[in-house]
């Protein structure tokens, strides 16, 4: 089983963005990741969604969006507008508000609505029996193996477990298990070998500059499953 590779565009040579998606388009891979950050949710601050607007016009590849938001609602008429294939949500992001759980089943069903696949993404030490309550609403759901908001944190060990149990939940309903956090060709296989079967891959893929993309690519490519 081919095992989707998806660059977290967060993690390019900012300087040199467009070449950077040039270069993994070429190289092979399955879809862009765009972290989208609001400075609330988490401290960062990434990309706006004029820069959406601007890498759907420079790439073919499916854009999958990871929205480290506060309010991850306001944000999908345009995402649906420029033509994004996905839009994953934190769980968290709803922690607080008093109708929490309502509110997430109502934007995830509203992702559905508007033809874009659905997802949550859960930090490090949120339960994963959160995940039970929209197994119904839900197309993807991404463990995060770092806290969400910084690229270049070193992968946390302690998730593998956690994506194992997922995974023996999620894939037999038709739900994709992602990992982003920390993924090179070495955390990335004990992901596969616990169920997960689409990596988001940031420092790994550029460490070795544009010129070391098509290689890293091909490191990761060895994680597909027969």
């Amino acid at each position: 089983m081919r095992v989707q590779i998806a660059p977290s565009v967060y993690a390019c040579p900012l300087l040199r963005i467009g070449e950077a998606i040039d270069a993994v388009e070429a190289a092979g891979v399955d879809a862009l990741h765009l972290d989208v950050m609001d400075g609330h949710f988490v401290p960062a601050i990434s990309f706006g969604m004029l820069f959406v607007r601007e890498m759907r016009a420079r790439t073919s590849l499916p854009i999958d969006v990871h929205l480290m938001v506060a309010q991850p609602e306001n944000l999908l008429d345009e995402l649906v507008a420029i033509g994004v294939r996905g839009v994953t949500v934190h769980a968290e992001a709803f922690d607080g508000r008093p109708d929490g759980f309502r509110d997430l089943g109502e934007v995830l069903r509203t992702i559905r609505a508007a033809g874009m696949r659905a997802g949550i993404a859960l930090k490090p030490g949120t339960p994963d029996t959160v995940f039970d309550a929209f197994a119904a609403d839900i197309d993807d759901l991404l463990v995060m193996t770092v806290e969400p908001g910084a690229s270049g944190q070193s992968f946390r060990a302690d998730q593998v477990e956690k994506i194992r149990r997922i995974s023996g939940r999620a894939r037999p309903i038709g739900i994709e298990v992602a990992v982003d956090g920390g993924i090179n060709p070495e955390t990335g296989a004990a992901c596969v070998s616990a169920g997960a079967r689409y990596l988001v891959v940031g420092s790994a893929l550029f460490a070795g500059g544009l010129d070391g993309v098509a290689s890293a690519v091909s490191r990761m490519r060895g994680l597909d499953q027969p």
